[in-house]
C-alpha cells in the first residue's frame, strides 16, 4: 500500500527498512517482542489483513524526494477502547513542518476510503499541544479527557480523546 502527498511518501515497512525504523523505536518499543527486527517483522505481517479493526496498519513516513524515513503513521484497533484510531509518531528532526498534518489527511482519507467505520478516534496525550493542534487541523473534534492504560509500560496516563466523522453534519453525542 502506497500513499501520495504533496511532500510525502507514505506506504508499506519492509525488511530494509530497518535501519532507519529502529531510529522511530522509543526504548520500550524496542525491546518488544524480542527486539526490534522482531517488531518489524510483526507489523509487516499485518498487512496481509490490512485489518485496522482488529490489528493495525504501521506505515512508513518517508520524504517523497530523497526517501528520508520520517516516522510512522498508520491506523488500528485502540488497546483500550477497541475502536479503530489513528496514530502517528515523527522523528524530532521532521516535526513542527506540517508532514504530521499531511500524513493524518492522507491516512484519515485512506481509512474512510476503505473501511466502513462511523468514525476514526485518535488519542493524544494532555501536554502534546502540537499534536492536539494536528488532529484539529485534520477534521477531529474534540470529545473528552480519558486516562488510558499504555499496555507496552504498564502505566496510566491522562489523554485527551478526539474523533474524526467522515460524513458532514455528523458529530459526538
Amino acid at each position: 500500500m502506497e500513499l501520495s502527498t504533496e511532500r510525502l511518501i507514505i506506504r508499506n515497512l519492509n525488511d530494509t527498512d530497518l535501519p532507519e525504523f529502529e531510529r522511530t523505536l522509543n526504548e520500550i518499543q524496542r525491546t518488544c517482542m524480542g527486539g526490534s527486527r522482531e517488531f518489524l517483522n510483526w507489523i509487516i505481517s499485518q498487512y496481509e489483513r490490512m485489518d485496522i479493526i482488529n490489528d493495525l496498519i504501521c506505515l512508513g513516513l518517508f520524504d517523497r524526494y530523497n526517501g528520508t524515513l520520517y516516522g510512522t503513521v498508520g491506523a488500528g484497533k485502540h488497546d483500550d477502547l477497541h475502536e479503530p484510531e489513528i496514530f502517528y509518531m515523527l522523528l524530532p528532526e521532521a516535526r513542527k513542518k506540517g508532514y504530521a498534518t499531511e500524513a493524518v489527511k492522507a491516512v484519515t482519507d485512506w481509512v474512510f476510503e476503505n473501511y466502513r467505520i462511523p468514525y476514526l478516534i485518535a488519542t493524544v496525550t494532555v501536554d502534546n499541544l502540537n499534536s492536539q493542534k494536528v488532529l484539529e487541523r485534520c477534521g477531529y473534534q474534540f470529545i473528552e479527557d480519558k486516562t488510558l492504560l499504555v499496555h507496552v509500560e504498564g502505566n496510566k496516563y491522562d489523554f485527551m480523546y478526539y474523533r474524526f466523522y467522515p460524513i458532514t453534519g455528523i458529530s459526538a453525542l
